[in-house]
């Protein structure tokens, strides 16, 4: 994973990664390719006395099960 932005508001801190691996292991249901897969990533932290008091992440996993075969096309 690599960090492409870091946002901090007040006690708000949010980062957006960006990773890349090879899909060599199920993932809900979708048997492995062996293909090379991107994922793109926003994670929230919220800070309070200097520590993490609160965490929530989303992941693009519509564009992972499409570059998994998973999904053949996009909807219309």
């Amino acid at each position: 994973m690599a960090i492409e932005h870091i946002v901090a508001e007040n006690d708000l801190v949010v980062v957006f990664l960006n990773g890349s691996g090879t899909y060599k292991e199920e993932f809900n249901g979708i048997p492995p390719t062996n293909k090379p897969v991107n994922v793109r990533s926003a994670e929230l932290y919220k800070i309070e006395n200097e520590r993490i008091k609160g965490h929530w992440y989303v992941f693009d996993q519509f564009n992972l099960l499409k570059q998994t075969g998973a999904l053949l096309s996009e909807p219309a």
